[in-house]
């Protein structure tokens, strides 16, 4: 969550999602998002908080829904604040105090908008592992997921923090995201999902707010004890393996640019690579395994170029 101005009137905020421990067993082929409406994901969303669903186009669309929603002129350097907006779906919400001044906006790309055919994770990705992923769960279950994790940001609770405050709040929002469903099973699944997308993305993609994968991991499987990495260690970590990914995919690229194949095959000699930082190993052996979770065959095609 990311705390980018303030309104005359409403302080605004702009939450948006970028969003380890790999999945097991046997993946599910995916197949596009089923055909729903906004009204159909707006309708299941508030019965956790009251929102309102916006699908846009361009920054035009989206500043003349904010105009309507919000006010234009209630924002001070709205053309800075919103010059560049998130590929992902993000929260803008006003307050007063801690109590909500309008219905928490959700604002979704028209290309991820449901109905679109475009798988959420893999658009996400960046198309990097393929535009049909392999889940354990489903496409749709993991659009879900990524929405009741927005309208989790619509609670006060998560008005206006920043710093380790910011971070804590996208692992709760993961978790109740995950929470929420009843059937162990299902749960389980979506939890491979939803992991192995926080370790592609904290690795190749976040900011330093979205660096949560390990956090996220030892939440999920209970395994917090007083030796837990901090934050910064946690984003430090994310940075290190970024950086030796996008080196050593460069180092072994052919053309002037590395491929997205170059970056697999840069991941899978790293997680065989000793390294002298145990959450640096930690994260580039858990990125190896979301890539073959997501992408089994696109992985096995690489790995046996070594």
């Amino acid at each position: 969550m990311v705390k980018l101005a303030s309104c005359r009137y409403l302080p605004l905020l702009i939450i948006y999602c970028l969003l380890s421990g790999m999945a097991g067993g046997g993946v599910l082929p995916a197949k596009a998002q089923d055909v729903r409406t906004l009204a159909d994901i707006e309708r299941d969303l508030n019965r956790y908080e009251k929102v309102a669903l916006h699908s846009f186009a361009d920054r035009d669309a989206f500043l003349s829904i904010i105009d309507q929603t919000l006010g234009l002129d209630n924002i001070k350097g709205a053309d800075l604040l919103f010059a560049k907006l998130p590929r992902s779906p993000f929260t803008v919400s006003g307050r007063r105090g801690n109590n909500q001044a309008v219905p928490c906006q959700i604002f979704i790309p028209a290309k991820i908008a449901p109905g679109s055919g475009t798988e959420i994770f893999a658009e996400l990705m960046h198309g990097w592992f393929g535009d049909q992923l392999h889940y354990a769960s489903s496409a749709n279950l993991t659009y879900d997921w990524l929405m009741r994790h927005e309208v989790r940001h619509c609670d006060p609770s998560h008005f206006g923090d920043g710093g380790d405050k910011e971070r804590d709040n996208e692992i709760e929002a993961d978790l109740f995201a995950l929470n929420v469903i009843t059937d162990p099973v299902i749960r389980q699944k979506l939890a491979q999902d939803a992991l192995a997308f926080r370790m592609i993305t904290a690795t190749l993609f976040a900011s330093s707010s979205h660096m949560t994968g390990l956090s996220l991991k030892r939440a999920l499987h209970d395994r917090q004890s007083g030796n837990d990495p901090t934050a910064a260690n946690e984003i430090a970590a994310f940075l290190a393996a970024r950086q030796q990914v996008f080196d050593h995919a460069k180092a072994i690229a052919t053309g002037a640019r590395p491929t997205n194949q170059d970056i697999i095959r840069a991941v899978i000699e790293l997680a065989n690579k000793p390294q002298s930082n145990s959450l640096v190993a930690e994260i580039l052996v858990d990125l190896d395994k979301a890539i073959a979770h997501f992408a089994p065959e696109l992985h096995d095609r690489n790995k046996s170029v070594q």
